[in-house]
């Protein structure tokens, strides 16, 4: 048994299922297209793997450009 809430008596009155889960009488749209799909493969397969393209360049190297002296050697931060 299903109840559903009545605004005119104000009180909990029996029902059908559609009707206990559809309140103030909405209906759920139903749609006739399909859902797209989210997780699918891709459709274009690749021969050889590209990497990783989306990390773009390292940049370490130049980065630790700033801790070295002159010769090459690293710079200690902590003495």
């Amino acid at each position: 048994m299903y109840y559903k809430f009545s605004g005119f008596t104000q009180k909990l009155t029996g029902a059908w299922a559609s009707e206990a889960y559809s309140p103030q009488g909405l209906r759920p749209v139903v749609s006739t297209e399909a859902p797209p799909i989210i997780f699918a493969t891709p459709t274009k397969l690749t021969s050889s793997p590209t990497g990783y393209d989306y990390a773009g360049k390292n940049k370490v190297p130049e980065l630790q450009k700033f801790f070295q002296k002159s010769d090459g050697t690293l710079n200690q931060c902590k003495n």
